[in-house]
């Protein structure tokens, strides 16, 4: 996501043409990774294109810079429609979520993969799956202490669904590679 404060002019990412932009850190995959995919798959090279693009350090830190107006806009974390970093602020009392505004959504990130060894008997295989797959239902304390009560549940997924974050890395690759030469 991208948030801008709720009271500033910017209503689009144009909107931002050589204003302040903070990211997270450089090995930050929703702060740093995935926006300077989207915005390449923008035709936009965020050095050129913003004013100063500025590492916060932490994802906190992005969404204060822009409160505080050291950055016009910063990309952060984001679940789904009700989680996300800024929600989480918001409920510790470290920012106020009505005080920002989101002006561009990227694709979901899928989690990373649990996998277990092929070569297991298949009943430890099933059986390992199926405590899995039912921790919400048998254990939903356990599932929402994991993730705050926010997240859905897990589900099963095949190496299609990791195709989008597996041209993510082809494309960090290639930064790092141009920046070491």
């Amino acid at each position: 996501m991208l948030y801008v404060k709720a009271d500033s002019p910017y209503k689009s990412i144009e909107d931002l043409k050589g204003k302040n932009l903070c990211l997270v850190d450089p090995n930050s995959t929703s702060g740093n990774n995935v926006p300077r995919y989207a915005l390449s798959k923008m035709g936009i090279t965020p050095d050129a294109y913003f004013g100063k693009v500025v590492y916060a350090g932490s994802h906190e830190n992005a969404v204060i810079a822009v409160q505080q107006g050291t950055c016009d806009a910063a990309f952060n974390w984001w679940n789904d429609e009700n989680e996300s970093n800024l929600m989480r602020m918001d409920r510790k009392g470290m920012a106020k979520y009505a005080d920002y505004r989101i002006i561009y959504k990227s694709d979901l990130i899928v989690n990373s993969p649990y996998a277990y060894l092929t070569d297991l008997p298949d009943d430890l295989k099933a059986k390992i799956r199926e405590a899995f797959f039912s921790i919400q239902k048998n254990d939903k304390a356990a599932f929402d202490k994991i993730y705050e009560g926010k997240a859905q549940p897990w589900q099963p997924v095949d190496n299609a669904a990791y195709k989008p974050v597996i041209e993510l890395i082809k494309f960090v690759d290639e930064l790092r590679k141009k920046k070491a030469s």
